[in-house]
């Protein structure tokens, strides 16, 4: 009996709901009839129009056609006009934006030319010293061989 009353009790599934979910709507029990769809009239039919009236909406559809055509190739021609000047201008734009920069180096570079940058750091020093010519630290007089008085 000691065991039965350590028995934990169960949920059940449907009410139980995972913390930041929302609880399932509830469903009706109650059945609804399915109703009849109405019934729509009788499709009016259409006028009876002669072969002359259709052979004159056919004409006038063709010549509608034939312009719609003649437009769409004028501005189909238009846009590849256009789409060739705009090539053109960014053709332009670009090489002037290089001749504007190639103008604009050399004055940049003139501030770092005036003033040589010295290395730093031991091995530098070690590197520049071969380079500068070598001098005596103690100047010789010119005069060393001529005979004292």
């Amino acid at each position: 009996m000691a065991k039965a009353a350590t028995k934990k009790a169960v949920k059940s599934p449907t009410k139980a709901v995972k913390p930041g979910r929302r609880a399932a709507a509830a469903k009706p029990t109650t059945s609804v009839k399915a109703v009849a769809p109405a019934k729509k009239p009788a499709a009016a039919r259409a006028p009876v129009v002669s072969k002359d009236e259709l052979r004159a909406q056919l004409e006038k559809a063709q010549t509608t056609i034939t312009t719609l055509r003649t437009k769409s190739r004028e501005a189909t021609r238009a846009a590849k006009e256009a789409a060739a000047r705009i090539a053109e201008l960014e053709a332009k734009v670009a090489q002037l934006e290089k001749t504007s920069s190639a103008k604009e180096k050399p004055t940049s570079a003139a501030p770092s030319a005036e003033k040589p940058v010295k290395p730093r750091g031991r091995r530098a020093a070690v590197k520049a010293a071969p380079e500068a010519p070598i001098e005596p630290a103690e100047p010789v007089p010119a005069d060393s061989e001529t005979p004292e008085e």
